[in-house]
């Protein structure tokens, strides 16, 4: 054979495998630590190629939306930022003899802040102003509240939370304007939006989705209220621990809505 041609063929050859091996983006991490009080919160920013796609994973005991987020970016390019501080859901910390928790997902409005002040622990000016600032710091560093739209991951519980918590009758009936209930998909596993236009993109692909009703729902201090006032694109991506692949099928559902 004509070495010209093998030459060729093995470069196609080559090609071909690479292609259908799959091909990940280099991507560089970098970390920032925040003082919550006497707790360091260190924020991970993984970027992966230099698409515009953001993932926040809030939770530092959410590890299944964390290695879902990872590999889709890799993938396909993008950014998760993620909170890292204790292992568990809540941040706790200690100003002066005091302690507090509050849940990192409800400090993005003043009331949202206060109620879960409250709520783990108790509420005063001090506390309230040094989470404000962690909030406020977060927002603007990695540009959260300025973009055409957030994405976030979350894990949930079996059974603990999903979108039957928003059918009629339910825990969260009020907040929600629509609910898509997939046949055959699991409620456990199921997208938030605060947009009607993402709402229907998905509910046309089959998966369980939720529209936030941006006028009545709770001011519970979420990244999904902040979205609502301010007409920004949220997409909350919500599997139960341990669906990695379906976490990961979701979230290319996103990124194949942006292409």
């Amino acid at each position: 054979m004509n070495p010209r041609i093998i030459f060729v063929v093995t470069a196609c050859l080559f090609l071909l495998l690479t292609f259908c091996s799959g091909t990940e983006f280099d991507c560089a991490s970098s970390e920032k630590v925040y003082m919550v009080g006497d707790r360091e919160v260190r924020v991970l920013e993984h970027v992966c190629g230099n698409s515009e796609m953001t993932v926040f994973n809030m939770h530092d005991d959410e590890n299944t939306a964390v290695d879902a987020a990872l590999q889709v970016i890799r993938k396909r390019g993008g950014r998760l930022v993620e909170l890292r501080h204790s292992g568990e859901r809540l941040i706790s910390f200690r100003l002066g003899t005091e302690s507090y928790r509050v849940d990192p997902n409800r400090i993005f409005t003043d009331q949202g802040l206060k109620d879960t002040l409250e709520k783990y622990s108790s509420w005063s000016r001090p506390a309230f102003d040094a989470v404000r600032t962690f909030a406020l710091n977060l927002l603007e560093d990695y540009g959260l509240d300025n973009t055409g739209l957030i994405i976030t991951a979350h894990n949930n519980g079996k059974g603990e939370y999903s979108a039957a918590s928003y059918l009629p009758g339910a825990v969260y009936e009020t907040d929600a304007a629509e609910v898509c209930a997939a046949e055959g998909a699991d409620p456990d596993d199921f997208f938030f939006v605060t947009a009607a236009a993402s709402f229907k993109k998905l509910k046309e692909s089959g998966f369980n989705v939720v529209l936030q009703d941006n006028e009545s729902v709770t001011d519970d201090g979420s990244l999904s209220v902040l979205a609502g006032r301010k007409g920004i694109s949220y997409i909350n991506c919500e599997a139960a621990k341990g669906h990695l692949q379906e976490q990961i099928r979701m979230l290319e559902a996103i990124w194949e809505m942006g292409e």
